[in-house]
């Protein structure tokens, strides 16, 4: 996991102290190379210990190994950047050809950085709770929803008993006939919808397993989860219309699909083989 990813993912963990020296790191990611303990402990009115401590809190051994590290991610970004397709740069008037690169740099970005903050052993784990749940249910809202019922289409294909209802009364009253032997599976960026956190409240009351996907900044539904799969956090920009959620939990749902998958080639294959040829009798020769 990049040192990045690491700052926002332990967002919820730091002291008053820590997420001072932590938001000084984000703002100034180009100085920090250049800088000792004593200037960030200036800059932050703190002291070299509170530095020291925040490096060791991260998992370094010290400030030396963390700008390591931090070095060495600053190297990837700057690699990405020499290719500067950003959102904001998308203007009335650019280029169709522009545009169309922008948006491919854009989504590529998305799932390198997706990637990069990806834990091997959830996703592990994530599949084996698929496989051994009865029934699974999966709710989303939004945007959230389309990526939903994707996974909803992905596991039927792969005779797995899954199903997305988009009503939140009849959300309700499906979780009333879980119980411990299945699944609740949520998709929700923020972490924070109220409808959906009243779902998993529901479904925790009932000692129900419960997967989520959120943003990797700490949030009430990933709290409640039993596994926290995290995607990236989404941009500050209208014209996003959640491309960076959309992209990341795309990616995520599809490593699990062909995690899946591998788990039993021989049963996916004939579940989805007979799938398209039941699809195929109903096109047009």
């Amino acid at each position: 996991m990049s040192v990045i990813s690491k700052l926002n993912k332990m967002q919820g963990m730091f002291t008053k102290k820590e997420k001072k020296i932590s938001k000084y790191i984000l703002d100034n990611l180009d100085k920090i190379m250049h800088m000792n303990t004593y200037e960030i402990a200036e800059e932050c009115e703190t002291s070299q210990a509170s530095v020291v401590r925040f490096a060791k809190k991260m998992g370094y051994s010290g400030f030396p190994e963390f700008k390591v590290d931090f070095g060495k991610d600053m190297g990837r970004r700057e690699a990405k950047e020499k290719v500067n397709f950003v959102y904001e740069d998308l203007k009335d008037g650019n280029e169709m050809e522009d545009m169309v690169k922008k948006v491919v740099y854009v989504n590529s970005n998305i799932i390198q950085d997706t990637y990069s903050i990806i834990s091997t052993e959830d996703i592990i784990n994530s599949v084996t709770m698929i496989k051994n749940s009865k029934r699974i249910m999966i709710i989303g809202a939004g945007y959230s929803g389309i990526i939903a019922r994707d996974l909803q289409y992905k596991l039927r294909e792969l005779g797995i008993m899954a199903f997305f209802e988009s009503d939140y009364h009849m959300q309700l009253s499906t979780i009333s006939t879980l119980g411990e032997e299945d699944l609740l599976f949520v998709i929700s960026q923020s972490g924070k919808t109220l409808d959906i956190y009243n779902l998993v409240k529901e479904a925790k009351k009932k000692n129900i397993k419960i997967i989520s996907i959120t943003q990797i900044a700490k949030n009430p539904i990933g709290e409640l989860s039993d596994i926290n799969l995290h995607t990236v956090v989404e941009k500050n920009n209208f014209r996003s219309t959640a491309l960076y959620s959309r992209i990341s939990q795309l990616t995520i749902v599809d490593i699990i699909y062909v995690a899946l998958i591998t788990r039993n080639k021989k049963l996916a294959e004939k579940y989805i083989g007979d799938a398209m040829k039941i699809v195929s009798d109903f096109k047009i020769d």
